[in-house]
């Protein structure tokens, strides 16, 4: 049986994010990001993992799964793609909703989908997009050469959110959330390059 453990600090970040939604998205968010972590258990279970527990966290989950070490890397892509592959058909489904229904009320729910998608897709390890890069290079290249191409994609993606970010500051438009997210980028790439 599975075991599910929520830390204290997400169940917080939950109630606060409860407590000062004001503009009503804090659903419509909670939804996306459980369909896109669901989808990456879904697609384990799918490639023959066992789950033997789920960490909430307040920045992100950890799902246990003792076969992924010994799983192909086509079966790695294939769970890493499962939650981006979710966001793009559950906004591609609200945008239908929405065509046939006539209403805008989706348009949150679509953009949360693309956005959280689009982050994920990042070539970043443990981002998706990072677990999806590494995985098609350890297929292609001997395994040294792998590490270096994910190792670059990983300084180019995150000297590109930087320059993003000063570009945007330089115009009056910085972002907080943007400046929050690179930085957690960059400390994930940091973990990454450091194993390399």
């Amino acid at each position: 049986m599975t075991k599910i453990r929520v830390s204290i600090p997400f169940v917080c970040l939950v109630a606060l994010m409860y407590m000062l939604d004001c503009r009503n998205v804090f659903l419509p968010t909670f939804i996306a990001v459980a369909l896109h972590e669901f989808s990456h258990i879904a697609g384990a279970r799918v490639c023959g993992g066992t789950i033997d527990f789920v960490d909430i966290r307040a920045f992100g989950i950890k799902v246990n799964i003792p076969e992924l070490s010994m799983m192909s890397y086509g079966k790695e892509i294939i769970i890493a793609a499962a939650g981006p592959a979710a966001g793009i058909i559950t906004a591609v489904s609200a945008v239908a909703a929405a065509r046939i229904l006539k209403t805008d009320s989706f348009s949150y729910f679509i953009g949360v989908n693309a956005l959280i998608t689009a982050i994920n897709l990042i070539p970043v390890y443990p981002l998706d997009g990072g677990r999806i890069a590494l995985s098609l290079n350890l297929m292609i290249f001997s395994m040294r050469t792998a590490y270096f191409i994910s190792y670059v994609l990983s300084l180019v993606s995150i000297a590109t959110l930087f320059a993003i970010c000063t570009y945007l500051a330089i115009n009056g438009m910085l972002n907080p959330s943007l400046v929050i997210f690179s930085v957690y980028i960059t400390a994930c790439g940091i973990r990454f390059l450091n194993a390399f």
